[in-house]
C-alpha cells in the first residue's frame, strides 16, 4: 500500500525539478527515469504524475509519452497579481506584529541572500527569497495562507527562477528591496510597506520580455 508520505515526497521532489527546469519545459519525461533520477520507486512516482497531470505541469500525448508543461505566463501573471493584494495587506499588519525576535529572523534570511549573490549560489538566493516572504506571512500570523499560495502558483515559481538565472538582471536589487521592506516594517510605516510591496512585485511585469527573450522555447504560446 502506497503511504501518503512516500507519495508527497515523490510529488514534492518532481514539483522541485519542474520549478528549477532541472526538468525543462517541453522535455519528455518517463516513470523509470524519474524513478532512477529521485530513486522513490515506480507507484509514488506514477501516482505524483497523476497529480501533476491534473495541475496541468504534465501533460501525455498519446503513442507518444508524458511532457513538461511549458510555463504558462498568462497563469503566472495572474499568480502575481493575487499575490500582490494579498502580501501588501499582509506586510501592513506585519507593521503591527513585528517583534524585536522576529526582526532579527527576517535579518538573518537578508544576510543568507547576500551570502548566496557572493558565493553566486542562485539556489539558494531563490530559496531564501521565498523564506523571506513565507516568513512575513507567518509573522501575520498567516501560515496557511502562504500555503495556499505557495500550491497555485508554480508557474509563478517557474518564472521567478528564470529571472535569477539570468545574467542580466541583477539580483541584489531583490536584497536592497528586502532591506527598505523590513526597514518599512521596522519602522512601523504601513503607507511605505504597501509601496514597497507594490514595487518589488511588480518587477515580474518590468522583467518579463527580459526572460522570456532569453528562454523562449520555455514558454506556451497564449492565445
Amino acid at each position: 500500500m502506497l503511504t501518503k508520505s512516500l507519495l508527497t515526497q515523490a510529488y514534492q521532489a518532481i514539483r522541485k525539478k519542474i520549478i528549477y527546469s532541472d526538468l525543462e519545459p517541453g522535455k519528455k519525461i518517463s516513470e523509470k527515469g524519474l524513478e532512477e533520477m529521485l530513486n522513490i520507486g515506480r507507484t509514488p512516482i506514477r501516482e505524483a504524475l497523476i497529480q501533476l497531470r491534473q495541475q496541468e505541469l504534465v501533460y501525455t500525448i498519446p503513442q507518444s509519452g508524458t511532457y513538461i508543461s511549458l510555463i504558462d505566463l498568462s497563469a503566472a501573471k495572474n499568480a502575481r497579481f493575487v499575490r500582490e493584494l494579498l502580501e501588501r495587506q499582509i506586510m501592513i499588519e506585519c507593521c503591527a506584529k513585528l517583534t524585536r525576535e522576529t526582526q532579527k529572523v527576517l535579518e538573518t534570511i537578508i544576510e543568507e541572500q547576500e551570502k548566496a549573490v557572493n558565493a553566486k549560489d542562485r539556489r539558494s538566493f531563490f530559496h531564501n527569497d521565498n523564506l523571506f516572504h513565507k516568513a512575513c506571512f507567518e509573522i501575520a500570523g498567516r501560515q496557511e495562507v502562504w500555503n495556499w499560495l505557495d500550491d497555485h502558483n508554480i508557474h509563478l515559481e517557474r518564472f521567478r527562477w528564470l529571472r535569477v538565472t539570468t545574467e542580466d538582471l541583477n539580483l541584489k536589487i531583490l536584497i536592497s528591496q528586502h532591506y527598505r521592506l523590513l526597514e518599512s516594517l521596522i519602522n512601523k510605516d504601513p503607507e511605505e510597506a504597501d509601496f514597497l510591496t507594490a514595487a518589488h512585485l511588480h518587477m515580474m511585469l518590468d522583467e518579463q520580455e527580459i526572460v522570456v527573450n532569453k528562454f523562449p522555447d520555455f514558454f506556451k504560446q497564449n492565445d
